[in-house]
């Protein structure tokens, strides 16, 4: 009996749909059989690169709608044979038993089984054949595909931004790719990094990176950027050379434990201090640990403002519309009075004092060297302290090696599941401390090797000056960012206001080079606060 025939055809990967090897001959012996038989093709659905066991096909889904509309379009849906129809049994008769209730017929043309209760039975044992067959199948690809990745190749997906894929050698039939730099882009990737951390001057929030590149008409592969893009690409280990093959199951989506991963080396496009740096960085801004308003706030104490009572965060409280700004206490304002006694003072007051008292009682030349005297001493004195110091740095660097090392052995044996969120603050928290060590090892090795010292009452003038002249007429995201670098803590009482920061931050910033920035990751380190009535001052009543 003749009537309307579609056509459905499918391949399983866009590497077959691009050779053309299935899809036209399926249509042609689908056409030829339906002449055959006297029906007429209204529709041909092509479905390239399509799992057979995933019924989420766009394809698959037009023609299902297409077959259960009211005004019948066709009346028998033909394939080549039903493993292109669905390779997965349950799906396959629960949209056989759709298409018969919309009084469509499916119709194989390699595997005519007609309709008897025994052809039914074939139907569902054929369909349980072809569904382990493609599990197997993909067995086998998968496997094949984790020992290419063991070999150094590259596995066919799209390359990250920052590379392309380029044919290495030729193995049968078969061609071996690996990723090869593309300057273009890579060009773009230091960029976003150099942005991110500062490296030009303050350091961009993705939001503020991505606006910056769009406006200039830089794009990624033809697309803006957008934040997601930004973070996607300041977390991409492939450009620290080393990118991560099977971490996630491909069918499901769900993450593979690491043990499972297949690292693979691929050009260095940012070197791995730098990467980490940005990890610390991008970290530093997750709201979980550091509020926006300390990230993106022009406050000058945002962040290190507290309570001189209490303990907790100054935060800004505003007056008349805004007119006016305080300071004032976090448990205070959200708890009651009663739960802290802590002040109410002006912003702009407390700014103005903390920068008053920073210039006198730090910044002065006179008052900086002796803060820094520690690292001022005779070039003997400092030579055996700075071997200890080497020595305290090595263990220190190896401390955090080892460390890394038996995280990662956790995870391999499953004692601690990869996806853990203490598992990756810590393991970041120890690359940033190894790194760190590296550094200063390295620092301290050249200073040891050229006998001159580190901080030279030059450099003290030098950096004095510098700082003076951002705290005082920089921008108000750079008076903090400056702020944020000296000062540690400013405690707030009725009585005395005490600001604590780090001699050791001081002293490597006064120990860098003309042009150097300070560093943009702070670390708590110990005080330059040395005593009682070094930077102690009642607020005037």
């Amino acid at each position: 009996m003749s009537g309307k025939a579609a056509i459905y055809a499918r391949v399983s990967t866009v590497r077959q749909a691009e050779a053309d090897l299935s899809i036209p001959d399926q249509i042609h012996q689908c056409e030829a059989w339906c002449k055959q038989k006297g029906h007429e093709v209204v529709e041909v659905f092509s479905e390239p690169g399509a799992s057979a066991l995933d019924d989420d096909r766009p394809v698959f889904q037009e023609m299902l709608y297409k077959a259960k509309r009211s005004d019948h379009p066709f009346d028998i849906v033909v394939v080549h044979s039903l493993s292109r129809f669905s390779r997965d049994s349950l799906h396959s008769e629960f949209y056989f038993r759709e298409l018969r209730k919309a009084g469509v017929d499916l119709v194989s043309i390699t595997q005519d089984f007609g309709h008897d209760e025994t052809s039914a039975l074939l139907r569902k044992m054929l369909n349980v054949f072809d569904e382990h067959q493609s599990r197997e199948t993909a067995k086998h690809v998968h496997r094949a595909m984790l020992e290419n990745a063991r070999q150094g190749f590259w596995n066919g997906s799209k390359p990250p931004f920052g590379y392309d894929v380029v044919t290495s050698e030729v193995r049968g039939s078969r061609e071996k790719k690996v990723l090869v730099v593309n300057e273009a882009e890579a060009r773009v990737v230091r960029e976003i990094f150099s942005l991110a951390l500062g490296e030009r001057g303050h350091p961009m929030g993705q939001k503020a990176i991505a606006t910056h590149l769009n406006e200039r008409g830089i794009t990624r592969r033809g697309q803006r950027f957008s934040t997601g893009s930004i973070y996607d690409i300041l977390t991409t280990t492939a450009y620290k050379g080393q990118h991560f093959f099977n971490r996630f199951d491909s069918r499901g989506g769900k993450a593979r434990p690491p043990s499972e991963w297949i690292a693979l080396a691929v050009p260095v496009i940012i070197e791995e201090a730098i990467f980490n740096a940005a990890q610390g960085l991008l970290k530093s801004r997750n709201p979980r640990y550091t509020p926006p308003r300390v990230v993106n706030g022009p406050t000058l104490l945002a962040g290190v403002a507290r309570c001189g009572y209490c303990g907790a965060a100054m935060i800004l409280n505003t007056g008349k519309n805004g007119a006016y700004r305080y300071y004032c206490c976090s448990r205070k304002a959200k708890e009651g009075r009663l739960s802290c006694r802590g002040i109410r003072i002006p912003m702009d007051r407390l700014d103005d004092m903390v920068i008053a008292e920073m210039m006198e009682q730090v910044l002065d030349p006179e008052r900086l060297r002796s803060l820094l005297d520690a690292w001022l001493r005779s070039a003997s004195e400092r030579a055996e302290k700075e071997k200890k110091e080497l020595t305290k740095l090595r263990q220190k660097h190896a401390d955090a090696k080892a460390a890394l090392t038996r995280l990662l052995q956790l995870v391999e044996t499953g004692m601690m599941e990869a996806e853990d969120p203490a598992l990756k603050e810590r393991l970041l928290g120890l690359k940033l401390q190894r790194d760190e060590c590296a550094a200063e090892i390295s620092d301290l090795q050249r200073r040891m090797a050229t006998g001159e010292p580190a901080v030279t009452p030059a450099k003290i003038n030098r950096l004095a000056k510098l700082l003076k002249d951002k705290l005082t007429s920089g921008s108000p995201e750079f008076r903090q960012a400056y702020a944020r670098l000296l000062i540690r803590e400013v405690l707030v009482k009725d009585e005395e206001i005490r600001i604590t920061g780090s001699r050791a931050i001081l002293a490597r910033a006064a120990s860098g080079e003309p042009g150097q920035t300070p560093p943009a990751v702070l670390s708590f380190v110990r005080e330059w606060r040395t005593g009682e009535d070094s930077n102690s001052r009642p607020p005037d009543s």
